[in-house]
């Protein structure tokens, strides 16, 4: 697909991914359309040249409103709470009624942005590819990305052409980014747990990696209805925490932790690079220097 003066949906687009997925696909010459709920985040994406909507992506007149004229959608709006019927509401449902408002307003091409927290990773080994099958309990937020790639696989069945993304843990600065803001005051506070010393697998990728991703899936017509794990490379685990650490962190069982911090396999982008043409990229020391540097001064 010509991406060049194609109208775009970004939903999330003041949040971490979603703001530089704008900013990559303006620089692609699409003409970007957001959907915000807080005004102050509207005159921002106006003065880049983004059409902006005030109002909440689960509503089902803002979605209807939202897809009207556009050709593509880039969903990256997601929900982190605990509480299930919560992540359910808005990482399920609303995407769910979203992909069905695309389809009916004839869009072109419906890109996902999951996670590869919707396979089951407590204790595993071995190379995780796409086929592997998803969660059918767990947290919240892995439980409920995974139930809303089979909600909008059967859009996908009614016609709609979907690609799915699943990204690992993306390294990159913003105000809410998990790895580069979030976590980081966590480490320094001895309040991050390892497995086995942190010798674990973190598998990460550069949020540039990631835009770069989304636009071979709008581009390439042989994604449509494909999933792929998007990730640069592997690193333990210790590696990431060690530049925010200000002692030893709290060892801890693999039961006791959240099923990616006892991950010891690997994840395949092998599909990734031989249908999309993704180019993975050795930016681990990078992405963290970026980080470091942006973390404020005590």
């Amino acid at each position: 697909m010509e991406l060049r003066d194609k109208g775009v949906l970004v939903t999330g687009a003041n949040g971490f991914v979603g703001s530089y997925v704008v900013q990559r696909l303006l620089t692609e010459g699409m003409r970007v359309r957001a959907v915000v709920r807080k005004p102050e985040a509207q005159a921002e994406l106006e003065r880049a040249g983004v059409e902006v909507l005030l109002g909440d992506i689960t509503d089902a007149r803002v979605q209807e409103a939202a897809v009207r004229g556009v050709s593509c959608v880039v969903h990256t709006a997601a929900s982190a709470a605990p509480e299930l019927p919560e992540a359910r509401r808005v990482n399920t449902q609303a995407t769910a009624s979203l992909a069905e408002a695309a389809l009916a307003a004839g869009c072109q091409r419906f890109v996902h942005i999951s996670t590869v927290a919707v396979y089951p990773l407590r204790n595993r080994s071995g190379v995780v590819e796409e086929a592997v099958p998803l969660l059918t309990s767990g947290d919240a937020y892995g439980l409920s990305k995974a139930e809303a790639e089979q909600a909008l696989n059967a859009v996908a069945a009614k016609g709609l052409s979907t690609v799915i993304l699943r990204p690992g843990a993306i390294l990159g600065v913003h105000p809410t980014s998990t790895w580069g803001a979030v976590f980081p005051p966590f480490i320094a506070e001895g309040k991050f747990p390892h497995v086995d010393d942190g010798n674990t697998t973190m598998g990460y990728l550069h949020i540039s990696s990631l835009t770069e991703a989304v636009v071979l899936a709008l581009r390439a017509d042989q994604a449509s209805g494909q999933t792929f794990n998007i990730i640069d490379g592997h690193v333990p685990w210790y590696r990431y925490t060690r530049p925010f650490a200000r002692g030893t962190l709290p060892s801890h069982d693999a039961d006791q932790v959240p099923e990616f911090l006892s991950f010891r396999g690997r994840f395949s982008n092998e599909k990734a690079q031989r249908v999309l043409g993704f180019v993975p990229r050795n930016v681990f020391e990078s992405s963290i220097e970026e980080i470091v540097r942006a973390q404020p001064k005590k």
